[in-house]
Formats: structure tokens, C-alpha cells, sequence
């Protein structure tokens, strides 16, 4: 076994070189024997009746005179064929995908689903089912073991973003692989190779440039596979996964903290950590390298984004510890080659047993067919109207009989038995009889019908179930890959189950696995999904698209192999239509699913008019919208009292600034009308008593004073009403009031 510790791995160009050329040796080594049991599998199953691949060479040789004697028929009736196509096809009906769920760490159900849309649509554009997958199950199912590789690829001519593409292997005896991996599906391999022998002007094509690559033998290798000949040039596609080992620290102050790499991290908080004995532990992780080795030099080399090796292998039935220095698979050709050799000889035996016979079908006298010998010559080649003969002798007039048919010749029953028997053997080891093939039986019911079918799926179920385990080790490297390849804000297709193409946005810098946006409103604004609505409901708004964050959380794969969407669908068409049979009643709730279900033109039509209206997402947006509208409303109405009060205060200032004026002046006005009456009081208390009834007559006149004080209020004194002052002092603070009986001026 191989030593493929990758801490010893050498860097330079002669290093991975000789190592190539090593790690191939030891593959041929390993592998060697399974690639001529497999090369001669595949030409059994092409075998027909030209290449005779199905008969044994020294047997067909012995049979077609070839050492002496006739030649003797050599028939190849391959129902080998037959038998294996069963099985392809039914993997080819299926529908091959990996199913992504959420297992936490901040992983949402929602990014789950938009990470299997972004796998799925990658195998769509790679076209995945027809050529990787259909080729990688061909070479399991013939060979024992197929292939299929991953690589990434520039999106465009114009861009520099790349993306995924699931690529076939046509020829899998040209991938050369780690004999160290001891998992069932090959995951842990360390390292794994495509080898092509190449053509020297296909090779200046596909690589300019490197024209000049060594002729010469690389001594490695025997004289007899030398790398570079004046030809051609073996070319390898070679991945080397390597490990690299590091410390994961705790925050001791903080146990709920992220734990950090040490490699990430700044020599003295380290050596702090080491202080303060925090916990941690070694970790391991790992990156795969990639090169292009042709002839004696590297003519390409860097690191993928994949941390596993890219070529994943698709296992029939793997032979293990029975020899460890050798590897051995088989498909289901290899344990038909014997049954279908004993088909071809019996019936090439029980051919040849009926044309060894004698052709004599007539029996008649020969004066019975005197005259007509021509037309009884012909007997056995020609379609005549009628046969005559002589019904008496022409001699001497003797009655004699007509002719008479005797039974043609039979071939041997001994034969015939032995091509039934190949034919029950065939069916013994591939758990494939006639039911299964296609013949009638006497099951009468679906039911039973469906059981037949499914004990001859148990039969070869370990296809099936390697095929998951492809698929499964696909999912899990692209899934680990994803975040690497997909390193900054970018769109991508999300392809449905039922083959429908949305949008989403890679977004690593979001904070959440999985969000919705809207877009912006009529006037700009920016828009936010209702509250409480889940985003199931969020992603049916109107111009709604998700983002998700690939790095946040953790997921695992699953493989997904049943039936084809189609099939599903009609089986769940068939279900709805069952129930309503049984309970009407439903219609009225489950009609829409109905005819969502169903294949016929304008079924989706049909269900969207049957849908419920609570279920139209428009009325969630037309409720937020109302929403938004009332908020906005109440806004504008507050503002507006808001408005209303500032005037109204601004307004009762200026009033009361005019009021104040208005009574200063009122206040001036009577303090010199007292002064004046003071003055004349003390001189004419005559006078003095003519001008208050003039004052008070002036003041009827002009009406009652206002509420407000502005004016001044009449008052009873001893000769008559006298004029009393606000009540809004005047700034000296006095209020004065004349007598005018003596005329004194009180204060």
C-alpha cells in the first residue's frame, strides 16, 4: 500500500512529475488485472455477429475450419445486451440529484433548498444526466466501475466569475486512482489521475505552446510505455489532496465566542492563550492541487477551491480483501458470459443439427410423376398452383397413389432444451425474468404487478445504491466548494424540482443564511417584507428574490434517486384524483393542487383560477400596502395638528403682544387724564366735576368695554361712577385714583 502522507510532498516540477509517473506504475500494478477482465467484458457485450466478441477465439477458430474441416455455424444471439440495458435504463428513468438539508449553526431550510436549486441547475447546464451520470453508470454496470469529474470553468468570454460543471469520462480505464481509499464510495482518496494518450497534432491544438516536450523515455516507465513517442503524448490530468494541520483556540472569558484558528491569529495573543491555559485542540483540513503533466513537463498547475478529490467513481460490485496487491470490480456482463456462451453454442448446435438433415419432404412413385418431373423438382422452392401426377400407370394402366408429404426435418430436443435452460440462467443471475423483460405473466392486478417489478429492483439494488453514494460524495464537494468558488455578490440560477428557473443572490456578506428582498417602491423608497410572515410567503411577493449566504451554518447531503419528476407527478395526479373520488367534498380545498398536478395543456391555468384567495400572495402585498398608506396618513394628519397648534400659539402671542401694548397706552392715557383732573381738582373742584360727567358720558356711548379688560371698567363713588384702571399694572406698579370731592389724588 501507497505511503500518501502529504506532508512529504514534494513541490518542484521534477518531484510531481516523477511522483505522477510512480503512482501510475503502482495503479497499473493494482488495477492491472480488473482492466483486462474489464476490456474483455466490454467487448463480450458488443459481441454480435460480426466481431464475434462472445465466442471464445479458439473456439471460433476451431468452428470456422480454420485447423481443418467444414465450417460450422457460429451464432451470437446476445441477449446480454438485453439484460444490461434493464438495468440503465431504469437508472436513466430515474431522477439522479442530491437532496441538501439544514443541520444548524445558523443553516436556514430556506438556503438548503436554494443551495440543491444551485446543484441542480449546475447539473442541468452540464447536462449531467445524460452524459456524466448515463456515461459513469455504463462503465458500473459493463465494466464494474465508472466516472464522472467535476471541474470549474469561466462563465463567459467576458467575465471573470467561474462556475461548476460536472464533466464525463468516457473511457473508464483511463483514470488511475488511490489504492489507499477504504471507503465504499472513495472519498478519502488522496490522489487520483485521468490519463490520455494523445495525438500529437490534437495535443498542439489543445495546449499551444508546448510543442517542445521531451521525445524521449522517462526511464520510469518500461520501454515499452514510454510518456512521449514521435506520435503521440500521454497526457495526465493529476489531483493531489494535501493536509494541513493547526490549532483551534477557545475564549476562555467567553465559552459562547467563535473559536479561531491559530494560523489566524497574531503570535502574542497566542502565546496569551497559552498563559491562560485555554482550551484547545489540533484540527486538520484539507486542499486539493491540480496539474497537468505531459510527457517529462508540467504544463499547468494550482490549487482548486475543492478540498476532495474531484473525480468520483461510480462502483458495481468491488472485489476487497480477497487479494490485497489487486483490485478487481465487475458488472452485471460479467456473470452472463458464461450462460450467454451456452445460449449461443446451443443455439448455434440445434441449427446445425436441422441443416445437417436431409431435405425430403415428397414421397411418390416415379411413374406417378412421369411427364411432370419438372414441375415435382420445383416442389420445394416454388409456390405452384397445383402439383399433377399420374393417377394410373402409363405402362400397363395400374392404379397408383399420389404423392404424399412426409414431415419435415426436426431439430434436436436435447438442443433446444439447453438454449431454455442458458435462457432460466440468465434470468437466475440477474434476478431479470421474463416478467421483468417485458413477457406476460399471470399477474392480473397492478399491485402484484408492481411487486414483480420490485423484486427484480431488490435483485440489482446495489447499482442503485452505489449510485447514491456517487451522487452523495458529488453533493458533499460541491457544497464544501460553493462558498470558495462563489466569493463575492453574484447572481445565480436556482432550478426547481419541477424544472423551474428562478434567481437568488450569493451574498457573503450578508449576516443571516437566508433573506428576501423586495424591490424599491414607486417613489424610491425601499421596501421590507411584513412582519411575522414567513419567507416561504415573503419569496411569493411580487418581485421578491432571495439571498443567501452560502458560508453561514452547516448542511448535509443526501442522495436522491427515484422516479422522474413526470413520474411523480402523475403518481400524485393519480393520488388527488383517487381522494376526490372517494370525498368530493374537497374539491373546494384541494382543486388547485389538482390540476397543478396534472399534464394536460391549461391544467396550471385551471389552478390558478381554483387557487383560495388567501393564498394569493398579491393580497398580502395589497395588505401592506394598505398598511403602509395608513401609516402614512396618520403621519401627515399629526403633522398637520402640529402645524395647527404652532399657529395658534404663534397667534395668541401676537395678540397678547397687542393687548399689552393696547393697555400701556390705555395706561398712559388715564394716568395723564388723573394727573390733569389732580391739577384742576386742586385748583376748580367746579371744573373737576364737569369733566368726570363728561368722561362718563363719553363712555356710555361708546358701549360696554371688552371682556378682556382692554378697556376700564366704570366704577360707584360718592358723586357717581368713576373710571377704574386694568389690572395690568403699568410698568411703576401705582394705581392711581382722584377724589373729586376734595380733590386729592389717592395712590
Amino acid at each position: 500500500m501507497p505511503n500518501n502522507d502529504a506532508d512529504d510532498a514534494p513541490d518542484n516540477d521534477d518531484d510531481i512529475i516523477s511522483e505522477v509517473q510512480s503512482r501510475y506504475e503502482e495503479s497499473m500494478s493494482y488495477t492491472g488485472p480488473w482492466r483486462e477482465r474489464a476490456r474483455d467484458d466490454l467487448r463480450f457485450f458488443y459481441g454480435d455477429a460480426y466481431n464475434h466478441g462472445q465466442w471464445d477465439d479458439a473456439v471460433y477458430q476451431a468452428r470456422m475450419g480454420t485447423f481443418g474441416g467444414s465450417p460450422r455455424p457460429t451464432l451470437t444471439i446476445n441477449k446480454t445486451a438485453q439484460h444490461v440495458f434493464q438495468v440503465e435504463n431504469e437508472a436513466r428513468q430515474s431522477q439522479m440529484g442530491v437532496k441538501i438539508n439544514a443541520t444548524g449553526f445558523g443553516a436556514m431550510a430556506e438556503a438548503a433548498n436554494a443551495l440543491e436549486g444551485i446543484v441542480r441547475h449546475i447539473e442541468y447546464q452540464s447536462n449531467a444526466q445524460q452524459n456524466a451520470y448515463a456515461c459513469a453508470i455504463q462503465g458500473q454496470v459493463r465494466e464494474g466501475l465508472g466516472w464522472f469529474h467535476v471541474v470549474t470553468d469561466y462563465v463567459g468570454p467576458n467575465t471573470f466569475d467561474q462556475d461548476f460543471y460536472i464533466r464525463s469520462v468516457p473511457n473508464p480505464l483511463s483514470v488511475h486512482f488511490d489504492p489507499a481509499s477504504t471507503e465504499p464510495d472513495h472519498s478519502d482518496q488522496n490522489w487520483a489521475m485521468i490519463v490520455e494518450e494523445m495525438d500529437r497534432d490534437e495535443f498542439s491544438r489543445l495546449y499551444p505552446g508546448h510543442d517542445d516536450v521531451s521525445r524521449a523515455p522517462l526511464g520510469v516507465m518500461d520501454g515499452n510505455d514510454d510518456w512521449c513517442s514521435d506520435n503521440t503524448v500521454r497526457v495526465a490530468t493529476y489531483y493531489r489532496r494535501s493536509e494541513t494541520k493547526d490549532t483551534l483556540w477557545a475564549n476562555p472569558k467567553d465559552p459562547t465566542a467563535q473559536p479561531v484558528l491559530q494560523s489566524k491569529m497574531e503570535p502574542e495573543l497566542v502565546e496569551m492563550l497559552r498563559e491562560m491555559k485555554a482550551p484547545s485542540r489540533k484540527v486538520s483540513s484539507h486542499m486539493v492541487e491540480k496539474y497537468v503533466i505531459a510527457g517529462n513537463a508540467v504544463i499547468a498547475k494550482g490549487e482548486t477551491v475543492f478540498s476532495m478529490i474531484p473525480l468520483i467513481p461510480v462502483v458495481g460490485i468491488e472485489r476487497r480483501g480477497c487479494d490485497e496487491d489487486e483490485a478487481d470490480f465487475s458488472g452485471l456482463v460479467r456473470s452472463l458470459i458464461d450462460p450467454q456462451r451456452m445460449y449461443n453454442y446451443s443455439a448455434s448446435a440445434f441449427v446445425e443439427s436441422i441443416a445437417t438433415q436431409s431435405k425430403t419432404p415428397w414421397l411418390a412413385d416415379t411413374r406417378a410423376i412421369e411427364g411432370y418431373e419438372a414441375q415435382w423438382s420445383q416442389a420445394n422452392t416454388s409456390n405452384q398452383a397445383y402439383l399433377p401426377f399420374n393417377s394410373t400407370s402409363l405402362d400397363d394402366g395400374t392404379t397408383l397413389q399420389p404423392p404424399t408429404r412426409i414431415d419435415p426435418p426436426t431439430g434436436s430436443t436435447g438442443h433446444f432444451q439447453a438454449m431454455q435452460a442458458a435462457d432460466l440462467q440468465m434470468q437466475m443471475v440477474t434476478g431479470q425474468y421474463q416478467a421483468e423483460m417485458g413477457a406476460p405473466g399471470n399477474e392480473k392486478s397492478g399491485k402484484a404487478i408492481n411487486e414483480r417489478q420490485r423484486q427484480s429492483d431488490t435483485a440489482n439494488y446495489h447499482y442503485t445504491d452505489n449510485q447514491g453514494m456517487a451522487l452523495r460524495y458529488c453533493g458533499r464537494l460541491l457544497i464544501d466548494a460553493i462558498p470558495r468558488l462563489y466569493d463575492n455578490m453574484r447572481a445565480v440560477q436556482v432550478l426547481g424540482l419541477d424544472g423551474t428557473q428562478t434567481s437568488a443572490i450569493v451574498d457573503p456578506s450578508s449576516q443571516k443564511a437566508a433573506t428576501v428582498a423586495l424591490p424599491p417602491s414607486a417613489d424610491g423608497q425601499p421596501q421590507q417584507p411584513p412582519q411575522g410572515m414567513s419567507l416561504d410567503k415573503q419569496m411569493e411577493l411580487q418581485g421578491a428574490i432571495l439571498a443567501v449566504n452560502p458560508s453561514i451554518g452547516r448542511y448535509d447531503v443526501e442522495a436522491d434517486v427515484g422516479p422522474a419528476f413526470a413520474t411523480q407527478r402523475q403518481e400524485a395526479f393519480n393520488a388527488l384524483t383517487q381522494i376526490l373520488q372517494a370525498a368530493p367534498q374537497l374539491m373546494g380545498q384541494i382543486g388547485d393542487l389538482v390540476f397543478k398536478a396534472a399534464d394536460f395543456p391549461l391544467a396550471d391555468e385551471i389552478a390558478e383560477r381554483l387557487r383560495p384567495a388567501t393564498d394569493d400572495p398579491r393580497l398580502a402585498q395589497a395588505q401592506q400596502a394598505i398598511q403602509q398608506l395608513q401609516a402614512h396618513a396618520a403621519q401627515l394628519e399629526q403633522q398637520l395638528k402640529d402645524k395647527q397648534a404652532d399657529i395658534a400659539i404663534r397667534a395668541g402671542e401676537a395678540d397678547h403682544a397687542k393687548v399689552k401694548d393696547a393697555m400701556a397706552a390705555d395706561t398712559n392715557q388715564y394716568k395723564a387724564e388723573t394727573d390733569r383732573m389732580a391739577a384742576i381738582g386742586s385748583t376748580d373742584p367746579d371744573a373737576l366735576r364737569v369733566l368726570v360727567h363728561q368722561l362718563v358720558a363719553e363712555a356710555l356711548r361708546n358701549g360696554p368695554p371688552p371682556e378682556d379688560g382692554a378697556m376700564p371698567a366704570m366704577q360707584d363713588g360718592p358723586s357717581g361712577p368713576l373710571p377704574r384702571l386694568p389690572s395690568d399694572n403699568p410698568p411703576g406698579g401705582e394705581i392711581h385714583a382722584a377724589n373729586p370731592v376734595t380733590g386729592a389724588v389717592d395712590a
